[in-house]
């Protein structure tokens, strides 16, 4: 009888090598998902995820119906699947980025460099966040993503609130409204950015990065 498990049990998605231990926050590694996963991803970007079926899914990963059911409850389970992995990789990325850093303007930095090269990394994987609006309100996994990007945000506001507090920020008007642009612009990443364009990801983010801390009345640190 098929088990309802919203993650594959048999490939459970791996921590993300670009933050681990042995790694750095700035090495671009796509996350590696279980078969189904990746086929879901590419079929959420291309077709959207009301555009996609659960067969869609299934034969994009050359496995049956059954199969496919055996992981997950439905198309949603899978799409939080999705937009799990894609979170818990921000959110260890980015604390892993802000712990390499002692100032409020090396950390702004820091932090926003670590989220464009996510976004990088899987463009697939990023643009799938897009598609949270199809999650119903009351359920529970919604409410855990949702919850680690809270966790992101409010990294982020906690760092413009120190530099503020430090006189290293100069910001006009809501500080909430600025992390906001910041945040929306690093998303725009997915709709403009391709991997054989002539900017390579490092060159994006440290772009990024000075913008974020001209947004803020800083300049971009040296160090």
């Amino acid at each position: 009888m098929p088990r309802s498990s919203n993650v594959s049990e048999s490939a459970p998605i791996p921590t993300p090598t670009a933050v681990s231990e042995t790694s750095h926050w700035r090495v671009i590694e796509p996350i590696a998902l279980p078969v189904t996963l990746a086929a879901a991803k590419d079929c959420f970007h291309d077709r959207g995820f009301h555009g996609t079926s659960i067969r869609d899914i299934a034969s994009r990963a050359g496995v049956s119906l059954p199969t496919l059911y055996y992981h997950h409850d439905n198309k949603q389970g899978i799409l939080v699947a999705l937009l799990e992995a894609g979170m818990s990789s921000v959110l260890r990325r980015v604390t892993a980025a802000i712990a390499d850093a002692r100032t409020p303007s090396d950390q702004l930095s820091n932090a926003i460099e670590a989220i464009v090269l996510h976004m990088t990394a899987d463009l697939e994987l990023a643009s799938v966040s897009r598609e949270l609006r199809y999650l119903d309100a009351d359920n529970p996994h919604r409410q855990h993503y949702v919850g680690m990007r809270t966790e992101v945000e409010d990294l982020l506001a906690q760092i413009l609130r120190d530099g503020i507090d430090a006189g290293d920020f100069r910001i006009d008007g809501d500080a909430r409204e600025v992390l906001r642009y910041l945040l929306g612009a690093c998303q725009e990443v997915t709709t403009w950015y391709h991997p054989t364009g002539a900017r390579s990801p490092a060159d994006v983010a440290a772009s990024y990065a000075a913008t974020s801390l001209r947004a803020v009345g800083a300049t971009r640190p040296t160090t």
